[in-house]
């Protein structure tokens, strides 16, 4: 194809493009599609790297002339920084004219491409004053430039390497009167000295000890933000114990935040206490609690004080019940690590769905409250037994009706502790080597725990244990052919037969009994892996349909 046929044909898509829908669409409508493309690029898959060339987003200013006018002219469109050619910076601060920026940089640790990365970020430098949305991966290198007041900046993220010299400027010269949502990592600045009073989201993690506030402090500091509505505090604050023992803590005013609807805290437990004294929250509030911090100066009564703290929240009245939450599912799982974590929750489901995830629970999972407790800060049996008592026993738990245990570390004593407060519970579910010390409270009359209660009689006295149980799931429990009897509670390993033994006392009962993933060993070491499914009644278990072998 010639030259001339080239132009009547590129003439030809040009008439015909008016015609297509696409090159019809309104001048906004366009705009809309484009800013929404780079955003997207700019929020979940940019890291905020140096890159070699443009990102894809850039291409749709070179689709046609009219889209490339459109682009060019859409000044939001130019404001979403990408790091590059210092050219390319400059370029699109001249597009940008002199809408809010959005710069998001990560500038370490590789030295060659933290060089090019502050090449092209130091004109953005220039125009602090412009910048609404930051995100800075960094080093004091680039702080050190942010003097300037930041009168338009509404969202803050600052992540510094934990190498940082030992340095206290302001940045912004603390004037940051729009800040919204403000992230701290690691970062050697007093940021209690910026503009604060606005921010309806703080966040504050591994904060040096220099710059980590008093209680007193930090509740003053706290009283400012009205608006917010999310806090979370990671190793970002001085212990309180001092503070719960002084006559400022028996006379402070508590300070209200209203609109806080989600509060994470991992710290020392008596600055745990310390904030959920001081602090009015809304019932409605999700609550996310970690005192897995050392702290010599914490006892096991700053425990006693935070889940006393926990228990009234959980009193309330008739009035405050229409607006709190009533605990129906309950999850203790102690972690490789070394703590024990507790969750209560307000929903009732299918007990078949996997609705108890090990670990770190996200939002939004009807937990209200999740407390981690660090076993392995505890010494003193007697100690971590009255901190599970502590925890669990003093908050509201007649309406649990589902419980998950996961690699419970204690015997017959746990068990009567935690089910003596279980009365209406229906669903119970083991994982990890839960079963032996289980196994003799599963029958309607517990002959093998008569001791136990005699010498825990306040913990739930001579009653029946989980006399309404209809669902028994069991996840990757180990069991043993080898008799277990001679052995110590903490040695055992489970065997089918205590299991069989324990259901055949509830002749008049049906349990619905599920096993997935269950191991059983013999003496040689030879495993069998098995999955059951089926239910109790009379005394035997019956396979579902579709079930495999029984007992």
């Amino acid at each position: 194809m010639d030259c001339e046929e080239t132009t009547r044909v590129s003439n030809l898509y040009t008439q015909r493009n008016p015609l297509c829908f696409v090159y019809r669409l309104p001048t906004e409508t366009l705009e809309a599609i484009f800013i929404l493309s780079a955003s997207r690029y700019h929020h979940h898959k940019a890291r905020g790297e140096p890159i070699p060339s443009p990102p894809t987003w850039v291409n749709v200013s070179y689709v046609s002339r009219r889209w490339r006018h459109v682009a060019l002219n859409c000044a939001t469109l130019w404001t979403y920084l990408f790091i590059t050619s210092p050219r390319w910076t400059e370029e699109l601060l001249v597009r940008s004219k002199q809408a809010p920026l959005k710069l998001h940089a990560y500038l370490y640790p590789d030295e060659e491409k933290t060089a090019w990365g502050l090449r092209s970020v130091e004109p953005v430098m220039n125009h602090v004053e412009r910048i609404q949305d930051l995100r800075l991966h960094c080093n004091s290198d680039v702080l050190s430039n942010l003097t300037s007041c930041a009168p338009c900046l509404q969202n803050l993220e600052i992540i510094c390497s934990e190498d940082y010299s030992n340095w206290s400027w302001l940045p912004f010269g603390g004037d940051t009167p729009a800040l919204r949502t403000f992230k701290l990592f690691h970062c050697p600045v007093p940021w209690y000295s910026l503009k604060l009073s606005g921010l309806t989201a703080l966040e504050l993690f591994n904060i040096p000890v220099q710059f980590q506030q008093r209680t007193e402090d930090f509740l003053a500091t706290l009283g400012c933000m009205q608006d917010l509505t999310y806090l979370r505090l990671n190793n970002a604050l001085a212990s309180a114990a001092s503070f719960l023992s002084s006559t400022a803590f028996h006379t402070f005013q508590k300070i209200s935040l209203p609109h806080l609807s989600r509060l994470k805290i991992m710290a020392q437990p008596s600055t745990v206490v310390a904030l959920l004294s001081c602090v009015n929250i809304s019932l409605k509030a999700e609550l996310r609690l970690n005192s897995a911090i050392k702290d010599r100066s914490s006892t096991p009564d700053h425990y006693a004080m935070l889940c006393s703290l926990l228990a009234q929240r959980f009193s309330m009245s008739e009035d405050e019940a229409l607006y709190g939450q009533t605990i129906r599912t309950l999850r203790v799982s102690f972690t490789q690590r070394g703590d024990a974590d507790i969750a209560f929750g307000t929903s009732e489901r299918d007990f078949n769905e996997d609705f108890f995830p090990i670990g770190d629970i996200g939002w939004k999972r009807h937990f209200p409250v999740q407390i981690t407790h660090p076993i392995r800060f505890v010494t003193a049996y007697d100690d971590w037994e009255r901190i599970i008592s502590h925890t669990c026993c003093p908050i509201p738990l007649s309406n649990v009706q589902s419980l998950c245990v996961s690699q419970p570390p204690y015997p017959q004593v746990f068990w009567t502790h935690i089910l003596g407060h279980l009365p209406r519970l229906r669903c119970l579910k083991l994982r990890y080597d839960s079963m032996p010390a289980i196994a003799p409270l599963l029958s309607l009359f517990p002959r093998d725990c008569a001791d136990i209660q005699g010498r825990h009689a306040d913990r739930g006295g001579n009653q029946v244990f989980v006399p309404e149980l209809e669902v028994l799931e069991l996840q990757k429990i180990q069991f043993s052919t080898v008799p277990q009897s001679h052995l110590p509670d903490t040695l055992k390993a489970a065997d089918l037969q205590s299991l069989h033994d324990a259901l055949s006392t509830r002749k008049d009962a049906r349990i619905r009994l599920i096993m997935t993933q269950c191991i059983e060993c013999d003496s040689d070491k030879q495993e069998r892996v098995f999955d059951r499914a089926g239910w109790w009644e009379g005394g035997r278990f019956h396979v579902d349909e579709h079930g495999s072998d029984a007992f």
